[in-house]
């Protein structure tokens, strides 16, 4: 098992809440999500 974080939550450390739902909204990263 990966003992070491993901590439995603070292992502999410360097990118503000706003720019990662800015890219969501523009990219239609909800679209039918439930």
């Amino acid at each position: 098992m990966n003992s070491e974080r993901t590439i995603f939550s070292q992502i999410m450390d360097f990118l503000p809440m706003y720019e990662f739902r800015k890219c969501i909204s523009r990219y239609s990263g909800n679209y039918k999500v439930k």
